[in-house]
C-alpha cells in the first residue's frame, strides 16, 4: 500500500452507530488512513478500562481531534435501546457524548449523511446536539462511494489546513518579543533600596541640588544668573508648556464633538440604510452590497464582504465563500448576543446555515464584533447567503438581511 499522500497534519474522529453504520465507518476509515496517516484517524474509543469514567476518556478522546465526522444513517435519529427509549435520548449514549463534547469544544463538526440519510431537524434532536443541523452535511452514498470520499478528503485538506493555520497565529501571538533592556529602567531596578527610603526621589538620574557655602556664596553653576531667578525662568516655561497642551487637547475635544454631531442618527426603522453606499465587488466577482444598515434592534451592519477561494476565477462547485461583516450596538442599552452566523440557503433551497461565532457575547453601546462564516459550494446553482445574528431571547435578525447571491457553475 502507497504511503499517506502529503496533506494538512490534523486528527480526524469518526462518530457513528455500529448497528447502521459500521461498514461505511470500516470503509471511511480506510479511505482517510490512506491520505492522513492511521495514527490521525480514530474510529473507536476501546481504550476505556473498568473504573474510567467513560464521559471523561470520550471528551478528552474527542477534544484531542480537529474535526468530527458525524455518520448519520437511516436509523440515527429513531434506534431505540433494549428498553425501547430512543438511544439519543440516554445522556450516556456513546454517540450523543461525542457530538455533544465536540459542539462544546468548538471542534469542527461535519456531518456525513450516508446512504440517502437526511438531515434531522433541530426540534428532533436533544438541546444539546441542535447545533448540529445548523453544521454543513456531505452525502457518502456506496454507489458512488469513490465520488463522495473525493469531494471530502476536499474539505478535509482545507479544514485540517485551516486549523493547523489558526494553531500557528495562535503560537505567533503569544511568543513573547524579545526585548533588549533599557540601561536606565535597569539602573533604576538595581537600587530597590532607594526607593523604600523616605524622601528619596524615584527618579535618580536627576542630581540632588548642592547645599549652599558659608557666606551665602552659591556653588559653581554653568549659568551666571542667581538660582531664584533660575527657578521662575524655568517655571514660567513649564507653564507655558502646559498651557500649550491643554489648548491642542481643547481643540482635539471641539473636533471630536463637531465630528460626532454632524453624524446622522440611525432612523428607527428595521432595516434602515444609513448612508449611501456602493455595491462592491468580493473575489471571484461576487457582488455585495456593502451599504450599512441599521436593524430594529439597534445593531448596525457594516464591512459586508465575500471572497471566492478561487478568486480571481468565478466561484465553481468545490469553493468556498468566505463571508465577513461587522457589528455594533448602535443603541444606549447593552445587548446580549446568543451568536453570530452565516445564513445560507443552497440551490434546493436547503438550509446550510454556518457555524456559529460570538456566542455568549455581550455588547455595550457603540461595541463592535467581526463575524465571518465560509460556505462549501457542494452542488451548482444559484447560493443565498447574508450576514445575521441571534440575540437573547430568540430575536434573529431581520430575514436575509442584506442577502447576496453566488452562482456556482
Amino acid at each position: 500500500m502507497a504511503g499517506p499522500t502529503p496533506a494538512a497534519s490534523g486528527r480526524i474522529f469518526i462518530s457513528y452507530r455500529r448497528e447502521e453504520t459500521a461498514y461505511p465507518a470500516g470503509w471511511l476509515f480506510d479511505r482517510l488512513a490512506d491520505r492522513f496517516g492511521g495514527g490521525q484517524v480514530f474510529k473507536d474509543v476501546d481504550s476505556i478500562q473498568l473504573g474510567d469514567d467513560f464521559v471523561e476518556v470520550i471528551t478528552t478522546a474527542v477534544a484531542s481531534c480537529d474535526v468530527l465526522l458525524a455518520l448519520i444513517g437511516d436509523e440515527w435519529l429513531t434506534i431505540t435501546d433494549e428498553h425501547g427509549r430512543r438511544r439519543l435520548d440516554d445522556p450516556d449514549d456513546f454517540v450523543r457524548l461525542e457530538i455533544e463534547a465536540a459542539l462544546l469544544r468548538k471542534v469542527r463538526v461535519i456531518p456525513i449523511l450516508v446512504g440517502g440519510a437526511s438531515m434531522p431537524r433541530a426540534d428532533e434532536l436533544p438541546d444539546s446536539l441542535s447545533k448540529l443541523v445548523r453544521r454543513q452535511a456531505l452525502e457518502l452514498s456506496p454507489s458512488r462511494f469513490e465520488f463522495d470520499t473525493s469531494r471530502l478528503l476536499k474539505v478535509l485538506d482545507w479544514t485540517l489546513a485551516e486549523v493547523r493555520k489558526a494553531h500557528e497565529d495562535a503560537v505567533s501571538r503569544v511568543a513573547p518579543a524579545v526585548k533588549a533592556p533599557d540601561p536606565s529602567t535597569t539602573e533604576v531596578e538595581e537600587a530597590p533600596e532607594q526607593r523604600g527610603q523616605p524622601g528619596q526621589s524615584r527618579t535618580p538620574s536627576v542630581p540632588p541640588v548642592a547645599p549652599a557655602t558659608p557666606g551665602g556664596a552659591q556653588p559653581p553653576s554653568d549659568q551666571s544668573k542667581p538660582p531664584d531667578k533660575q527657578r521662575r525662568r524655568l517655571s514660567s516655561r513649564a507653564r507655558i508648556l502646559a498651557g500649550a497642551g491643554v489648548g491642542v487637547v481643547l481643540i482635539l475635544v471641539l473636533i471630536v464633538a463637531i465630528t460626532a454631531n454632524s453624524r446622522t442618527t440611525p432612523p428607527p426603522d428595521g432595516n434602515a440604510i444609513d448612508r449611501q453606499g456602493t455595491t462592491q465587488a468580493g473575489g471571484g466577482g461576487i457582488e455585495v452590497d456593502s451599504t450599512p444598515v441599521t436593524s430594529g434592534d439597534g445593531i448596525r451592519l457594516t464591512g459586508l464582504r465575500a471572497v471566492s477561494r478561487r478568486d480571481p476565477d468565478p466561484p465553481s462547485v468545490g469553493d468556498t465563500i468566505t463571508v465577513s461583516y461587522s457589528l455594533t450596538n448602535v443603541g444606549d442599552r447593552r445587548l446580549q448576543l446568543e451568536y453570530t452566523f452565516v445564513g445560507v440557503r443552497n440551490p434546493a433551497n436547503d438550509n446550510m446555515d454556518t457555524e456559529d461565532m460570538n456566542e455568549g457575547r455581550a455588547l455595550a453601546p457603540g461595541e463592535t464584533v467581526n463575524a465571518q462564516g465560509r460556505i462549501l459550494l457542494d452542488s451548482a446553482g444559484r447560493w443565498q447567503l447574508w450576514p445575521c445574528y441571534v440575540l437573547s431571547g430568540d430575536r434573529f435578525c431581520p430575514d436575509k438581511w442584506q442577502v447576496f447571491f453566488v452562482l456556482a457553475e
